[in-house]
């Protein structure tokens, strides 16, 4: 009588051993893949927007001006909607196209969420008289407002590209929180974990770029057409208004717990 060959009880749990530890070494490796590949799609956004700012300003010979709670005038979705078609996937970063929880913040009792690292933000156009009521409300990326001139002729904003001197400094666009920020060089450490960045109070701040969401920052759109990526710590080295005092010691230690 001929005798069956196969594999033994031992054999089979070694080799079910081996493919366990093989997944174990490249699942890390391959989740690390994957988001250097979502950051270069955020970048490849963010560079899109870059070149709607160019082309405003090119139109305009100048950058939006900011009016605040106006349609049109008060965000970046609504100045350059002519120039990027008003396309939904061009608004968020993939590694933050969920919405934010409503229950992370109750300021008012408004629809208006803040995003996180990993979320996008929700502005409710019913609600929010400066967007348009049929705006798809989303987004995981926000502007330097500084860079719009504004109706109260205050000196630091850039207004325009050509006043720039170092483009490759100043952001335009960032991964975000929120739609809009303006950032000041007096408030370093603003907040002392995330959830309370989730105060009204932070989000207009440097707080609502101050995150880990690539690595260990964000990617931004500069004023040269560049989209690179910035540490978080680093953020105070960019030039986000005229008379912005840049530094290099910073130090956010809630941003690793």
């Amino acid at each position: 009588m001929r005798l069956k060959k196969g594999f033994t009880l031992i054999e089979l749990l070694v080799v079910i051993s081996i493919i366990a530890l093989l997944l174990a070494i490249l699942m890390p490796a391959l989740g690390a893949v994957k988001e250097r590949a979502r950051s270069v799609v955020c970048r490849a956004n963010l560079h899109q927007w870059g070149l709607c700012y160019q082309l405003y300003s090119s139109d305009w010979d100048q950058l939006p001006t900011f009016v605040g709670g106006t349609v049109g005038q008060t965000t970046y979705m609504e100045s350059l909607r002519d120039y990027y078609d008003d396309i939904n996937k061009m608004r968020t970063c993939s590694s933050a196209t969920k919405v934010a929880e409503k229950g992370w913040t109750a300021w008012d009792g408004s629809n208006n969420i803040p995003g996180q690292a990993d979320k996008a933000w929700y502005v409710d156009g019913a609600q929010a008289t400066w967007v348009a009521a049929d705006d798809w409300g989303v987004g995981s990326f926000g502007e330097n407002s500084w860079i719009r001139e504004t109706v109260t002729n205050r000196p630091e904003p850039w207004g325009s590209l050509t006043a720039m001197t170092r483009p490759s400094e100043v952001p335009l666009i960032l991964d975000a929180r929120w739609n809009n920020a303006w950032p000041t060089d007096d408030r370093l450490a603003e907040v002392g974990s995330e959830t309370s960045l989730f105060n009204i109070g932070n989000w207009s701040s440097m707080s609502c770029f101050a995150m880990r969401r690539h690595a260990d920052g964000v990617n931004a759109a500069m004023a040269d057409m560049s989209a690179i990526p910035v540490d978080a710590e680093e953020l105070w080295t960019l030039k986000w208004h005229r008379n912005f005092k840049k530094t290099n010691d910073v130090d956010m230690p809630w941003l690793d717990w």
